[in-house]
């Protein structure tokens, strides 16, 4: 199968991508755990704790929408009580796990000029270092903020870690924001947006992501990680391959794949397209499956 960014060898085969129209989308949204990484932090915390199959208990009930997150979120932090420097383990745990060809999309994105988010219920002091090493500025990214009592630990040792904390202080509470509710990631995305124009974009794999969908264009359900019954049903497209490749197409316009193929992402851009023309991609309406196709390839 041949597709319209590149020639054989490589060259960008720009004159061969059709200008009909897919819009493109110039706000996108991700979520980061089992979306940008394969890793649910609090469950990795868990582990560490030895209290796994309890967490990820509560943590899949609130992800699939059987309860309301809010009232699992106190329990899970209140039973793990993480140290300072077990959060940190687990934003190492981000990267060594990173989802297939993210730091490519985000780096594709941000050439074509993009804005790029994060809003994660995941911990701050983890999501938001994995996110800057992604090239996300700090001030797009959000996440849950926890406060650590100073006094755990050894503490009188004053042995800082590289970021001049002390690394025993433990978990003491957290910003009860709209972060640990079910519907509060679409209040975070309404903020976001404010002064900002154009459409808007999210990719996330659970309900809360879902419930995000009245406050963005085009909702991407992501279940490379972990699928979600709920979010193939309802999202408005749904990945169903270990890659966020097909994110660029989707976010992007035919004209904008001309100048990722010039730029060096012409791979990424096949990529994407091929996991969408051999149905890895889901479409609610396939009205909407037509018209990419037709963007890109001049017919279904």
């Amino acid at each position: 199968m041949s597709f319209p960014t590149t020639k054989a060898g490589g060259e960008p085969a720009c004159d061969k991508v059709p200008m009909l129209n897919w819009r493109a989308h110039d706000l996108v949204f991700f979520d980061c755990d089992s979306t940008l990484t394969r890793v649910e932090g609090i469950d990795e915390l868990a582990r560490l704790k030895d209290v796994f199959d309890e967490v990820q208990r509560l943590t899949a009930s609130a992800m699939d929408g059987e309860v309301h997150l809010a009232s699992v979120y106190d329990q899970r932090l209140e039973l793990l009580r993480p140290t300072r420097a077990e959060i940190r383990a687990v934003e190492r745990l981000y990267h060594a796990n990173q989802v297939p060809d993210t730091p490519e999309l985000i780096a594709a994105l941000q050439f074509l000029g993009r804005q790029v988010f994060i809003v994660s219920g995941g911990l701050a002091l983890a999501v938001i270092p994995f996110g800057e090493s992604l090239g996300v500025p700090r001030e797009n990214i959000r996440a849950v903020t926890v406060a650590f009592d100073r006094l755990a630990g050894r503490w009188w040792d004053y042995r800082l870690d590289r970021k001049g904390f002390n690394p025993d202080e433990r978990y003491l509470n957290h910003d009860a924001g709209p972060l640990t509710e079910t519907c509060g990631k679409a209040d975070i995305v309404r903020q976001l947006r404010k002064g900002r124009s154009g459409r808007a974009l999210l990719v996330g794999d659970g309900v809360s992501d879902l419930m995000a969908q009245p406050a963005v264009d085009l909702l991407v359900g992501f279940g490379g990680v972990v699928r979600r019954d709920r979010v193939v049903a309802e999202a408005d497209v749904f990945i169903d391959c270990a890659s966020l490749a097909p994110v660029l197409p989707l976010s992007a316009s035919p004209s904008d794949s001309r100048r990722c193929a010039k730029a060096g992402f012409g791979t990424l851009i096949d990529k994407g397209l091929r996991f969408i023309r051999e149905g890895a991609v889901h479409f609610r309406d396939s009205a909407v499956r037509e018209r990419i196709l037709q963007a890109y390839f001049g017919a279904p």
